[in-house]
């Protein structure tokens, strides 16, 4: 049976039908609440990925795209239409910015934002996750990483509501004066520079707020800097 998904616009034919195939010959899952699958809406600028996206998430019953959009206003209106379970978006959109998106999509539902970026948007991933986004996982992983992190936000047993943000892939050190930092240091100085707090900073990445201040104090020093905003200077010149 062909899937129900479709897309949220009629100029969105062509994207439809292209990435359609893929869902082809799929079983016909129960529509009650206790055993049908996670309502999904995609939203990314590239159709390429929504294809991937879309081939991955294929694989699993548990979960179904009811939608794939390439714009803002698509989202919105999937988001009004079908009342999905989670939304996986990009924050760099044609028609919109990604953290406006998720603030109206907040607003109208409680379904699970996760923003699914490339690494270079890192300074946006604070006002994401401050924006109402429940995960952060970046591109550069294998994509299946996304589909743990879904089904994690969506488990019934999960009770809390923190945000979650998955590990990237390991990268050669930065050259300039972040290569004066650790990875740790330079982790937690990219944050700040995203406008984080010391108090997100640590559940973010698992450690105590002391830990966070400590860190701090080491990239002060290494970098000849005394503030947060000196600090995302020097960093913006590495």
């Amino acid at each position: 049976m062909q899937s129900s998904w479709r897309s949220a616009a009629p100029q969105e034919n062509a994207i439809a039908g292209a990435i359609s195939d893929h869902f082809r010959g799929l079983e016909h899952w129960p529509r009650d609440r206790v055993s049908r699958p996670a309502r999904v809406v995609l939203v990314d600028r590239r159709l390429t990925v929504l294809t991937r996206v879309c081939k991955i998430m294929e694989q699993h019953p548990d979960l179904e795209v009811v939608a794939a959009c390439t714009r803002a206003d698509q989202a919105l209106l999937a988001v009004q239409e079908h009342r999905p379970d989670a939304v996986i978006l990009d924050l760099r959109l044609p028609d919109r910015d990604g953290v406006e998106l998720i603030r109206d999509i907040a607003a109208i539902c409680e379904a699970k934002i996760v923003v699914f970026t490339v690494g270079r948007e890192e300074v946006r991933v604070a006002d994401a996750l401050r924006s109402g986004a429940s995960a952060v996982v970046f591109k550069d992983p294998p994509a299946s990483t996304l589909i743990s992190y879904v089904r994690r936000l969506l488990r019934k047993e999960r009770r809390t509501e923190r945000p979650i943000v998955a590990p990237r892939r390991t990268r050669a050190r930065p050259s300039g004066v972040a290569e004066l930092l650790s990875a740790r240091e330079r982790e937690i100085a990219q944050w700040v520079s995203a406008g984080a707090r010391n108090k997100e900073i640590a559940w973010k990445l698992g450690i105590t707020e002391g830990t966070v201040k400590l860190h701090l104090v080491h990239a002060y020093r290494k970098l000849r800097v005394n503030n947060r905003v000196a600090l995302s200077i020097a960093l913006g010149r590495s």
